[in-house]
């Protein structure tokens, strides 16, 4: 689905660097690293959004050769920090994110269905006649879930997309996004780190702009872990959980 080589793209002085990175339907996969450590940046060259050099193949095309209506169909990206404050209703802001499904002027009865399903599966159903910019930060989150969702792409991308969500609408939506990972890509910026050892099978670290680590879940060990956030990490095991925990101060 996704082959990534040699990958470079620069911001500023920050030099973001992936050697090589294969990513197939069924991933299930938590980014992490510290602040600054390129993984926002990482999700943006992924999205199409930074420029960058290298080989980058798409669902078995260069992507330099894709329209950016062919992306748009197969990527779909949440950033951490949206820009989306317009005074549309909830179902329409929604709705939106079929879009590139459509034929540009305007939406079909499958479009309604599929949006409908959406609102549904992510608990704003009930808002989907209250304005956007009406709703409170973790309102405003699950609908801007659903609306990457509601795209229906291969390839999704979310950026702390947990943020400001309550406690059951977190469980609520990892488990929506494991069911749809089965058949799609799922890439996920996460700094909870016991979270993302629960919930993922896949784990990429990034540690100042390099794809330090790719990793499944047996491969996961303390002293790793310490290195990557230069701070002293310990597991609490109990049955088949783990709780990731530091003990302050740098390792």
């Amino acid at each position: 689905m996704i082959e990534l080589r040699d990958i470079t793209a620069l911001q500023g002085d920050f030099r973001l660097s992936v050697k090589e990175l294969i990513l197939k339907k069924g991933d299930f996969v938590a980014v992490l690293g510290n602040n600054g450590s390129g993984k926002s940046t990482f999700l943006s060259v992924v999205a199409g959004l930074k420029k960058f050099s290298g080989e980058y193949i798409l669902d078995g095309s260069k992507f330099s050769e894709l329209p950016p209506m062919g992306r748009h169909r197969i990527i779909s990206l949440l950033p951490q920090q949206t820009s989306l404050n317009m005074p549309f209703d909830v179902h329409y802001v929604v709705l939106t994110g079929r879009y590139p499904h459509t034929d540009g002027r305007g939406y079909g009865e499958r479009d309604f269905q599929v949006t409908e399903e959406v609102l549904r599966k992510f608990d704003v159903w009930h808002l989907r006649e209250r304005q956007f910019n009406e709703l409170s930060g973790g309102e405003k989150q699950r609908v801007l879930l659903a609306r990457v969702i509601n795209r229906d792409s291969p390839v999704i991308l979310l950026d702390e997309p947990l943020g400001g969500i309550d406690l059951r609408h977190q469980h609520d939506t990892l488990d929506l996004l494991k069911g749809l990972s089965t058949e799609r890509v799922i890439l996920v910026v996460i700094h909870d780190i016991s979270l993302a050892v629960r919930e993922f099978d896949r784990f990429l670290f990034f540690v100042q702009g390099d794809l330090a680590h790719d990793l499944v879940k047996h491969q996961l060990d303390e002293e790793r872990l310490s290195r990557v956030f230069d701070v002293k990490v310990s597991f609490i095991r109990h049955g088949k959980g783990v709780f990731v925990y530091t003990e302050g101060g740098r390792k």
